[in-house]
């Protein structure tokens, strides 16, 4: 697959990541070899290859269960293990699972102090994974190259002190998980407009304008268009609202409508 074709899949703002995706392509294709990501890819991304990329098989790992931010393999045909068992373990992605723990019992730090004093050492976002909090503690997969960096240099989040240490993803019984606030909505269809006004209880005319000035993203990408069909398992972020998951269908009313579970990120 030439260049050019490979990123006309893609928006101009997603060309630089992009071509560093398709540099992983050609590696595979040209040699023959499995090639992995260094990046974690968003579902823009890896929703565009489904399970084959021109011949290669496409294979995702973002370490949690049903993760957005994930690294990619091109994988030729002969290197796909025979025996499914042995699947999960066969491939090795160039990523860490590292635990945050912070040594403060008086706040409770969020989502955006960790994230923030993990930026805070000039480390591109492309490089981590989802980040999870647990029990106090911040959970994210990092990319290999910069592993020992954040380990050495990740002293503290907002004013407390932390530790860090690299999990053993062999020895960990169960791996931190999304949680969710669950709504049960239902629609005419699954129109973004529709969905966006149950979601916030904000009437259809008022969430136009947001739509059309890019304000709702659709799997991480500014989505204009108010009539476009949302599938189940989309990610729809809301500026001042939060991210939430078309999670499944649940059948319909009496009337005909649809009735859909969305999942809230908390």
């Amino acid at each position: 697959m030439k260049k050019e074709i490979f990123l006309k899949q893609f928006s101009k703002e997603l060309e630089y990541l992009a071509s560093k995706l398709f540099n992983v392509y050609e590696i595979a294709s040209d040699y023959e070899i499995i090639s992995y990501s260094e990046e974690f890819y968003t579902p823009n991304f890896w929703k565009k290859f489904q399970k084959k990329a021109n011949g290669l098989n496409v294979i995702t790992n973002g370490i949690f269960e049903n993760s957005d931010r994930r690294q990619i393999a091109f994988v030729p045909d002969n290197f796909i293990p025979k025996n499914n068992e042995d699947f999960e373990n066969f491939f090795d992605f160039p990523h860490k699972l590292l635990k945050i723990s912070i040594a403060s019992k008086f706040k409770e730090y969020k989502h955006k102090n960790f994230l923030g004093s993990l930026m805070g050492l000039n480390i591109k976002r492309e490089l981590m994974g989802d980040l999870i909090l647990e029990n106090g503690a911040g959970y994210i997969p990092v990319s290999n190259k910069i592993a020992d960096i954040i380990s050495n240099e990740l002293t503290q989040i907002g004013k407390a002190p932390c530790t860090v240490e690299i999990v053993d993803l062999k020895e960990i019984k169960n791996l931190p998980k999304y949680k969710y606030d669950d709504k049960l909505i239902t629609v005419s269809s699954k129109r973004l407009d529709n969905i966006v006004c149950e979601i916030t209880n904000i009437s259809r005319n008022k969430v136009i304008e947001p739509i059309e000035k890019g304000k709702i993203l659709v799997d991480y990408t500014k989505e204009t268009d108010k009539s476009k069909l949302i599938e189940v398992g989309s990610l729809i972020t809301i500026k001042g609202f939060g991210k939430y998951k078309l999670f499944s269908e649940k059948g319909e009313t009496k009337k005909g409508k649809e009735r859909l579970l969305i999942k809230k990120y908390i």
